[in-house]
């Protein structure tokens, strides 16, 4: 059946070539099976728990996510940030778009965690 150009059809369409085989995903280091299994891990998760319950340590507002703060990278070195501090399509301001301004805004992350720990001190009794 010709199109409205007159042109004829291209016919059936030709048969797809198969895929290649995807790569395996790479085996756990030793390193990691044995944190993923450690104690210093379940501190870490119910510590990271406890930080996202608390407001933004930026504007105060909830809900937020849990930022890993860098060097050294560890599950108790995080800040609670909301959305807008923390995700780079909010554009300056936000974390993820340039770590340096945020830093320069807002404190560099020292005084940032001794807020978290400051917070967590005033919530746990005695």
């Amino acid at each position: 059946m010709p199109d409205l150009a007159g042109r004829a059809g291209l016919g059936p369409k030709p048969p797809k070539t198969p895929r290649k085989a995807r790569k395996p995903l790479p085996q756990r280091s030793a390193k990691k099976i044995a944190y993923m299994a450690s104690q210093a891990r379940v501190d870490g998760l119910e510590h990271m728990g406890q930080v996202a319950q608390m407001p933004c340590v930026v504007c105060g507002i909830h809900p937020v996510e849990v930022h890993h703060m860098p060097d050294p990278r560890s599950d108790m070195r995080v800040i609670p940030l909301c959305p807008q501090h923390h995700r780079r399509e909010y554009g300056v301001g936000s974390f993820h778009y340039s770590p340096r301004v945020f830093h320069a805004m807002h404190g560099p992350p020292e005084y940032l965690l001794g807020i978290v720990a400051a917070r967590l001190n005033n919530k746990r009794p005695g």
